[in-house]
C-alpha cells in the first residue's frame, strides 16, 4: 500500500467523482482509478458505491478513510518537523480560536518579546471549519459548547457581549442594555460560510428576539463599516472591543444578561507532538491566563435548556 493510493483515495472519498479528483490531484483519470483499483484489490472489498457520476463511500470505505486521513495526517506532522528542522523555523506556532480578542494579542506580544524568533501562524474562524483536529493546532481557544466536546481542556476566561451602535443612534447613550431592547432593531450579524453564524445569533433565536431587520457579515471589517455607516446595530465580544471603540462613529453599550457571556477554553496539541517552542508557550500561556491547572482538563458541558423566563441576570 502506497501514500499515493492513499492520497487518491481520499480525495475521491472527499469530491466524490473521479474527474474532479483527478483534476485536483493533476493526474489523468485512468492513473487515478488505476490507484483506487489497486487499493481496494490489495484490501480485498470495494470501498465505494456509484451513484450516477458520484462515487459514495460504503461502511468499508468510511472505515478505511478514518484510517488513511490519520496516516496522512501523521505524515504530515512529520514532513513540517522535519521541514522546521531544516530551515531553522522550529519557534513557529499555530493557534485556532474561535473569533479573535485584545487579550490574545497581548499574550502574544508578551511571548514573542522574551522569545523573539517566534513566528505565528493564527486562524480566528475555527467555528466555521468542517472537521477540527486538535493536532493541526499547538493551541486551541474553543467556546464552553456541545459541539467541541471531542475537546478537553482548560477554562480560560468569560467572554461578555455588548451592543455596537450607530453614534446617533437613540441608544448611543445608554449606560447598558437588557435583552427586551433589542426588539425592532435593525442589526447585523457576523456569519463566516454556510455553518458559523456568532453566539447572540443563536441567544437571540433562542429569546424568540424580533428584529426590524437582519443583515449578515462575513468579515468583522465589514461588520465594523456597516455599524460605523449607520446601517444597523451588532453584537460585539468585548474582546474585540478595541476593534470598535477606536471608530468614533460607534458606541459600545454592555448587554447586562449572563445569557450574553460565554465562556471560552483552551486546548493544546498532544504533548508528543509539541516542539520545544511550543511547550515553553504552553506554560507561559496558561501562566499568563491564571489558568488553573491543578486539576484535569474537562470537557464542554452538555447543552443546559435557556432560561426564557424569570428575572435578568443583573437586575
Amino acid at each position: 500500500m502506497r501514500i499515493a493510493q492513499l492520497r487518491c483515495f481520499s480525495t475521491i472519498a472527499q469530491l466524490e467523482n473521479v474527474s474532479q479528483a483527478a483534476e485536483h490531484l493533476h493526474l489523468s483519470q485512468s492513473s487515478l482509478s488505476k490507484n483506487l483499483a489497486t487499493l481496494e484489490e490489495e484490501l480485498g472489498v470495494p470501498l465505494f458505491e456509484r451513484k450516477g457520476r458520484r462515487l459514495i463511500l460504503n461502511p468499508a470505505g468510511a472505515r478505511m478513510l478514518q484510517f488513511s486521513n490519520m496516516v496522512l495526517r501523521e505524515l504530515g506532522y512529520a514532513v513540517d518537523d522535519i521541514h522546521m528542522l531544516a530551515t531553522g523555523s522550529e519557534a513557529r506556532l499555530k493557534i485556532g480560536t474561535a473569533g479573535y480578542c485584545d487579550r490574545l494579542t497581548e499574550c502574544l506580544a508578551a511571548f514573542k518579546e522574551k522569545y523573539p524568533r517566534t513566528e505565528f501562524i493564527l486562524s480566528g474562524e475555527i467555528e466555521d471549519a468542517e472537521h477540527l483536529d486538535i493536532n493541526d493546532y499547538d493551541m486551541l481557544i474553543y467556546p464552553n459548547s456541545w459541539e467541541y466536546r471531542k475537546f478537553r481542556g482548560y477554562p480560560l476566561y468569560e467572554e461578555q457581549y455588548a451592543l455596537a451602535v450607530p453614534a446617533g443612534h437613540p441608544l448611543a447613550g445608554s449606560p447598558f442594555l437588557r435583552p427586551k431592547a433589542l426588539e425592532k432593531l435593525d442589526i447585523v450579524f457576523l456569519r463566516d460560510g454556510r455553518k458559523y453564524v456568532e453566539f447572540p445569533f443563536q441567544i437571540c433565536s433562542a429569546l424568540a428576539i424580533s428584529f426590524n431587520t437582519q443583515c449578515f457579515a462575513d468579515s468583522r471589517e465589514i461588520h465594523r463599516q456597516m455599524i460605523a455607516g449607520g446601517l444597523c446595530a451588532g453584537f460585539v465580544p468585548m474582546g474585540c472591543a478595541s476593534f470598535y471603540q477606536g471608530d468614533p462613529a460607534i458606541r459600545l453599550i454592555p448587554i447586562r444578561d449572563q445569557r450574553f457571556t460565554r465562556q471560552k477554553m483552551v486546548c493544546f496539541r498532544r504533548e508528543k507532538y509539541l516542539s520545544e517552542t511550543a511547550k515553553l508557550f504552553r506554560d507561559f500561556v496558561l501562566e499568563y491566563f491564571n489558568v488553573e491547572t491543578d486539576a484535569e482538563p474537562v470537557q464542554a458541558e452538555p447543552p443546559a435548556k435557556l432560561p426564557l423566563a424569570g428575572p435578568e441576570a443583573g437586575s
